[in-house]
């Protein structure tokens, strides 16, 4: 039974994810945390034990792993003779952007992994770094739990938010639909009749589904065309750059196109593409 805490330093703090301390091999003791802790990943090795949380509670087997999300309200015990687990805990100024934004999640879960010996070998990595003397030691425990929450996501959307494939698969062929013809005039009542919705339910579920509102996503993916146009074809117009990627007014793409990329079109292209040189 390993474990070690890590000196964080103000410097560690500004890192995206840095590490607080991790254990390996160990035989889980109760705990209690009313108010919550640090971001922690608890992989179940061997034996049985149960998280309890304010909506449910969770029975935690082997190849069963913990996420519990910082300052949420748990408690975890041993429900068989010994509990051994692997445990990491980390924070970072990207943690919860990146758990919100992957995951959803802003309560405490069990998560059924597939891979356990990934979750193991990774934590045991970490735990190694915190005996490394190297100076860029926190950089790797960085990259460490980086990889450990991709781990995490993957494992999760595989088998707990098969939902998640059911809701895409409802839009899929509106996306389809609008990849093969965004060049032409895409009109939102079309749209629905391939789902066979009206319009205004289509764009609450393609909203809900993808974050964003369906013209908005249309007009990303007609930037998207345009770019590849200007930087693959550098005599191409700026105006037929437009009018092929769907744009009928080329005042309103270039307008759409510097409130999403930040610069116009003609400086794009002047930026990005790298024009080959002549030498006598």
């Amino acid at each position: 039974m390993k474990y070690r805490y890590a000196v964080i330093t103000e410097a560690d703090k500004k890192l995206p994810f840095y590490l607080i301390g991790a254990g390996c091999s160990w035989n889980q003791e109760p705990v209690n945390c009313p108010h919550g802790y640090h971001y922690q990943w608890i992989q179940c090795i061997h034996g049985e034990g149960e998280l309890i949380t304010a909506e449910r509670t969770f029975r935690i087997k082997e190849g069963d792993g913990m996420l519990l999300i910082e300052g949420m309200s748990h408690q975890y015990h041993a429900i068989s003779a010994e509990w051994i687990v692997d445990w990491v805990v980390f924070d970072g100024t990207a943690v919860q952007d990146f758990l919100k934004g992957s995951l959803a999640v802003f309560s405490p879960a069990m998560r059924y992994t597939e891979s356990p010996e990934l979750f193991s070998s990774l934590i045991h990595k970490l735990l190694h770094t915190l005996w490394d003397t190297h100076p860029l030691r926190s950089y790797q425990s960085s990259l460490l739990i980086y990889e450990l929450l991709i781990k995490i996501v993957q494992q999760s959307f595989d088998h707990q938010n098969s939902s998640i494939v059911t809701q895409h698969q409802r839009i899929a062929p509106v996306l389809a639909y609008i990849e093969q013809n965004y060049q032409h005039t895409i009109s939102l009542e079309e749209l629905a009749r391939l789902q066979n919705l009206t319009p205004q339910h289509l764009c609450s579920v393609f909203k809900s589904i993808t974050s964003v509102r369906i013209f908005q996503y249309i007009n990303n993916l007609r930037i998207q065309k345009s770019k590849e146009m200007l930087l693959g074809y550098p005599a191409m117009q700026i105006k037929e750059a437009a009018l092929k990627s769907g744009f009928s007014d080329v005042n309103y793409y270039c307008s759409v196109f510097k409130k999403t990329e930040g610069i116009s079109p003609g400086d794009f292209r002047r930026l990005f593409l790298v024009l080959p040189t002549y030498s006598p």
